[in-house]
């Protein structure tokens, strides 16, 4: 198993931390999550099952690593899951989806 990636994100004044390891040779997947308020908010896994016989593994391991961590927080900060924080089910009860997308529309472009 590989040290992995943690990092937090302010992101639109919320924060989000995100979590990359590798779920080690029993389990070969590198995992990322993304938690919001305590709760995943997203997860995304790649396979690397092909590479447990390769000798530099662990290098190649550790990139794809760096690198599925570095696009999830590349993602986040262009707004790609913005949309999975409005998930509210107060408001959902509350409005109907014209009443949601006006609000949206408001506080995006104001």
């Amino acid at each position: 198993m590989i040290v992995g990636f943690n990092t937090d994100i302010k992101y639109r004044n919320e924060v989000f931390h995100i979590q990359t390891e590798d779920k080690g040779e029993n389990n070969p997947v590198v995992e990322t999550l993304v938690y919001h308020s305590g709760e995943i908010l997203l997860s995304r896994r790649l396979s690397y099952g092909h590479l447990i016989h390769k000798t530099n593994r662990r290098e190649i391991i550790k990139n794809m690593m760096k690198t599925q961590h570095d696009q999830i927080i590349t993602e986040l900060k262009d707004g790609k899951y913005l949309h999975l924080l409005s998930l509210d089910t107060q408001i959902i009860e509350d409005k109907g989806l014209d009443d949601l997308v006006i609000d949206y529309l408001a506080a995006e472009f104001g």
